[in-house]
């Protein structure tokens, strides 16, 4: 680890909520080799106090000019999804290293742009597809290899998610969406840790009426429910089933089956977002379902084990398995900084998934030459 701790400037750091502030500034504060230097809000006044707040020693309304201050290594970019590019660009022509939530840009074309560019400069670009850093998705990634369920033939994960209901992720013309977010991240999971997808077929429907969670109006245009089902690159079966029709019920659940055994995930805390705070059990060898204990390497050790969620947002607060997991990537970010090593997973990571979810937008599966339920 260099002795030098590698600087950090948060886009988005507002002193009162947000991901900014409640998840990355912890972190940065946290990881050992890095530190909080910069932060941007659009406004001078929570600028300056958030860095008095943090102990940040540079302030800025501009993210262009937190991004070409010479004290700054690393940009984070955590606004919202419609200003990633722009802010990635002025960070990549300006020879910084970034992390940069999910997703990285509106566009394929946008994400190819960047992801050329960081290669062009040299830059450590890291995408924030954070369920890389997920110690329950590793172990159990680690455990199929191990042999744990013999080998794997189904892979079912069902998730249900706040959001759809939102304004924000009712069209598309904002970014947002049910299959932007949390479709990237998921399926970006299944692939990455379970064996890659070879093939598949997507449904997609609208359910919710064209109103917001406050009753208002909004030309609906984005899908609220996706199923997307296909084959991996080990020859199991997957099944997505992603929605976010309602505000109840929320959660996830993997069911991972094998020729020897099985693993299921699940939502520990129906009180956090849909994709944290897994609890795992499993069966192994025709064996009765027994709860699986994480090991602590799978941990971020700079994440305190207390508490095991902070203030991030007025009504959802952030939990220490976010932490963790953003914190194991950081962690990634830093040391492939020092070391001059690849950097995982990146921005053609990005520009790859974003090209999936295309295709999943796109894509109405095989059609039935038959009607279901016709005569042959």
């Amino acid at each position: 680890m260099a002795e030098t701790p590698l600087r950090v400037g948060i886009v988005g750091a507002n002193p009162d909520y947000g991901w900014g502030s409640g998840v990355h500034r912890r972190i940065v504060t946290m990881l050992p080799g890095v530190t909080l230097h910069g932060v941007c809000t659009t406004k001078a006044e929570t600028a300056e106090r958030a860095a008095r707040e943090f102990g940040a020693a540079l302030a800025f309304t501009d993210a262009a000019a937190l991004a070409a201050h010479p004290e700054i290594d690393i940009v984070a970019i955590c606004v919202r999804a419609p200003h990633h590019y722009a802010i990635a660009r002025d960070a990549l022509l300006n020879g910084k290293h970034v992390y940069c939530e999910w997703p990285l840009a509106f566009t394929i074309e946008q994400a190819e742009e960047l992801a050329a560019l960081a290669a062009d400069r040299g830059c450590k670009a890291m995408i924030g597809l954070h369920l890389r850093g997920s110690p329950e998705l590793r172990y159990a990634a680690d455990l199929i290899r191990d042999g744990f369920i013999g080998r794997p033939y189904s892979i079912n994960l069902c998730a249900r998610v706040y959001g759809p209901t939102t304004a924000a992720m009712a069209t598309r013309a904002g970014g947002t969406t049910l299959l932007s977010i949390y479709g990237g991240h998921l399926l970006d999971a299944i692939d990455h840790h379970f064996g890659g997808i070879r093939s598949f077929g997507a449904r997609s429907a609208i359910h919710l009426p064209p109103v917001d969670q406050q009753g208002a109006p909004v030309a609906r245009d984005a899908p609220d429910h996706y199923v997307v089902q296909g084959e991996l690159g080990s020859g199991a079966l997957f099944n997505f089933d992603l929605a976010g029709t309602s505000v109840a019920a929320m959660g996830s659940t993997w069911r991972i089956e094998g020729t020897g055994g099985s693993l299921m995930l699940t939502t520990a805390d129906p009180a956090m977002p849909a994709m944290e705070v897994l609890s795992m059990s499993g069966r192994s060898g025709g064996g009765e379902w027994k709860p699986l204990t994480v090991p602590a390497a799978y941990d971020c050790a700079a994440i305190p084990p207390t508490p095991d969620r902070y203030p991030a947002y007025p009504t959802t607060p952030a939990s220490r398995f976010a932490l963790v997991s953003i914190g194991t990537l950081y962690g990634r970010l830093r040391d492939a900084i020092v070391q001059d090593g690849p950097v995982e997973p990146d921005f053609a990571r990005a520009a790859a998934i974003q090209r999936l979810l295309d295709a999943v937008d796109r894509d109405q599966s095989i059609e039935c030459p038959v009607a279901l339920g016709a005569a042959a």
